[in-house]
């Protein structure tokens, strides 16, 4: 039952694929490499850019609207938390059903809010002076950097052969969308993804970026 429901959802995705021809690319690499896409869902919205400042470190940060975005949820849970707690203490305690209301509704909304404010506020970092590509606030020890770690999401930039981007159409209440995607390309050709939003042109300037600062080739699917 598993297997057939993962193969229903990896159908979908190529079908919500942009169809690339890899031979446009005149790479060898390019024939073999997947093009569906490596980050399923995506944002509606551009929800990180590039800074680009520091040649020696390359820096994917949450865009305002991103953390904006997540602190809707936040807000939402805690008051849906302090609201009923204080109509509780307020009528002697009686209405239980606040309580039970305030941490199911409440905390779910806390919860989903502070994971999707960590998730999006997760540095990307392209290390150049180090040589490699790694997610989060500190940098990684000498230790786990010494071959890619896919975990950790932890890659060596000598092993980036391509910057491939692609785009996702995605559906929700209020219509359909694409979500644009950076992944890397490794010489085994496995992908890493760095980011997934909704904004065509800034994805496509901050893979360019990438590209000539990695000196691999942009392998433009969108």
């Amino acid at each position: 039952m598993f297997e057939k429901l993962k193969k229903l959802v990896e159908e979908a995705k190529k079908r919500a694929a942009t169809v690339v021809d890899p031979a446009v690319f005149n790479h060898p690499l390019a024939q073999k490499t997947e093009w569906s896409p490596l980050a399923g869902g995506g944002s509606n919205f551009k929800t990180h850019r590039l800074d680009h400042s520091n040649r020696d470190k390359l820096v994917f940060k949450a865009t305002l609207g991103a953390q904006l975005f997540s602190g809707v949820f936040i807000l939402f849970g805690l008051f849906g938390l302090i609201f009923p707690t204080y109509i509780f203490f307020s009528q002697d305690k009686q209405e239980w059903s606040m309580i039970v209301f305030a941490v199911f509704f409440g905390g779910i909304f806390t919860a989903a809010g502070m994971f999707l404010l960590h998730s999006m506020a997760r540095p990307r970092v392209f290390d150049t002076f180090y040589g490699y590509y790694y997610e989060g606030w500190k940098k990684p020890a000498d230790s786990m950097v010494s071959h890619t770690t896919a975990k950790r999401k932890i890659t060596q930039l000598n092993e980036v052969e391509a910057i491939q981007v692609l785009r996702e159409r995605l559906r929700s209440k209020n219509g359909s969308y694409y979500s644009y995607e950076i992944n890397l390309v490794l010489a085994d050709t496995r992908r890493v993804n760095v980011i997934d939003h909704g904004n065509q042109q800034a994805v496509i300037d901050d893979a360019e970026i990438l590209a000539q600062t990695l000196g691999v080739p942009l392998w433009d699917g969108s």
